[in-house]
């Protein structure tokens, strides 16, 4: 019987002593998890990112006067959004187009090896890849939305231009409808925002792989 209670009594440390070096051990997975998260963090990319996130969100509608109807500049897109691979095959023209994009300018100025070209134009295709799909549902929702309340803006013309509204009533009207497109264009934003932002700092990694130290901050300076 006593032996019995040494056997029972050794089997319980044996356990508890595992239980503990199991929860030591993963304790330190757990660390070296989160200190992997910190290290693989790149403040830079995530604040160029949060950038273009809130453009796209608060990008403005434009026209709706007298004369034009409702727009969004380039669809409410900013460059960050409309990037693709020919940002990389324009690199050599950059120089001499004063009208080529931000991105492709700043990136002529690098001394980039023909090696970092190849990869940095797979990374732009890639990211063109990754985009594509979220972009052209986004756009031809947005395309829908602006012929639908150009439809009321032309309806409000009409009846500024046949006097049955004053001036000051139609660009009260024109507001009204402004404040509606807006908040349906960030609804239709917020459903492809987390996507394509995904998309653009996956990009904006890859080129801090294919960039040594001093291209990577000369790159952030120009471009963010």
């Amino acid at each position: 019987m006593k032996n019995r209670i040494n056997l029972w009594i050794a089997s319980f440390i044996l356990a508890a002593v595992s239980f503990t070096a199991c929860s030591k051990e993963d304790q330190a997975i757990s660390n070296n998890s989160s200190n992997g998260i910190q290290a693989s963090s790149l403040p830079e990319a995530d604040v160029m990112t949060t950038q273009a996130d809130e453009a796209f969100a608060n990008s403005e509608v434009m026209g709706g006067t007298e004369s034009e109807g409702f727009y969004f500049e380039n669809n409410g897109l900013p460059e960050a959004y409309r990037l693709d691979e020919s940002c990389i095959t324009d690199l050599n023209s950059s120089k001499r187009d004063e009208n080529t994009n931000g991105i492709t300018k700043c990136l002529s100025k690098l001394e980039l090896s023909d090696d970092q070209i190849v990869s940095l134009r797979k990374s732009f295709k890639a990211y063109e890849e990754c985009k594509s799909s979220v972009i052209n549902r986004y756009t031809l929702a947005l395309d829908g939305l602006i012929k639908k309340y150009n439809a009321q803006h032309e309806l409000l013309l009409k009846a500024l231009r046949n006097g049955r509204i004053t001036k000051q009533e139609f660009e009260a009207k024109v507001r009204a409808l402004r404040v509606l497109l807006m908040r349906e264009k960030q609804e239709l934003a917020s459903k492809a925002r987390h996507a394509v932002k995904a998309c653009y700092g996956s990009l904006l990694r890859s080129m801090h792989s294919i960039l040594n130290e001093r291209q990577w901050k000369a790159f952030v300076n120009c471009y963010r």
